[in-house]
């Protein structure tokens, strides 16, 4: 992980910023697609007001593809697939501006990099603290394909993935941290069930993540 400047944490800041979002989700189905795209991004630009006033830029973006790859989809209409889901950020700043923390990134869990606690993927300080950082990015590979039972496919689905992301100070310094794991998804009246297991290879220590709900 990178250093942050300092010995310590960084002091309290707080700003005034001016933001923009937009979000495009162009899937087959809203609560459980199988195929089909998202993406967002969003900007921010003001100033810090304490402990001293100095600009700053925000910006992010993420990425979901979902592609089929059987042709023929049988009488359940439904595929194996490949999930493609990439996530970035950057802070803009002069480096001794004190930006606030809450505009900085953290990473790791259930939606990032599986197979670390959520938000654990930070930068550090000199004395090992865990804070956010100015750059981040992460990115997912992960396939999907339904279960068949005595030649019968149900609402059961087994998946295999690796994820990978980073969050630094620094882009001289970084460390990659890699998860890699399987599940089995649920289509629920509700949206899909997800349980995963996953190996975080910096940790050395399998983790369980559960999700409900498709979300993007």
């Amino acid at each position: 992980m990178a250093k942050a400047q300092g010995e310590g944490a960084p002091p309290s800041s707080s700003s005034l910023t001016l933001n923009y979002g937009w979000t495009g989700r162009y899937f087959n189905n809203p609560t459980s697609p199988t195929r089909g795209y998202g993406l967002g991004w969003e900007v921010g630009a003001g100033s810090t007001i304490t402990p001293e006033r100095k600009p700053f830029g925000r910006m992010a973006a993420r990425w979901l593809y979902l592609m089929p790859l059987d042709r023929n989809e049988g009488e359940t209409g439904r595929r194996s697939r490949l999930a493609f889901r990439a996530n970035g950020g950057a802070v803009i700043a002069n480096s001794n501006t004190v930006v606030p923390i809450t505009q900085l990134f953290l990473s790791g869990g259930d939606t990032t990099v599986r197979g670390y606690s959520h938000q654990s993927i930070g930068a550090r300080t000199d004395h090992d603290k865990l804070i956010g950082g100015r750059y981040m990015a992460s990115g997912s590979v992960e396939w999907q394909r339904p279960i068949t039972i005595a030649g019968n496919r149900n609402d059961w689905e087994h998946a295999m993935f690796v994820d990978a992301g980073t969050v630094t100070d620094s882009l001289d310094t970084y460390t990659v941290f890699v998860g890699v794991g399987t599940g089995i998804r649920w289509r629920s009246p509700v949206g899909p069930l997800q349980a995963d297991l996953a190996y975080g290879l910096e940790t050395k220590k399998v983790r369980l993540h559960l999700r409900l709900g498709f979300n993007f």
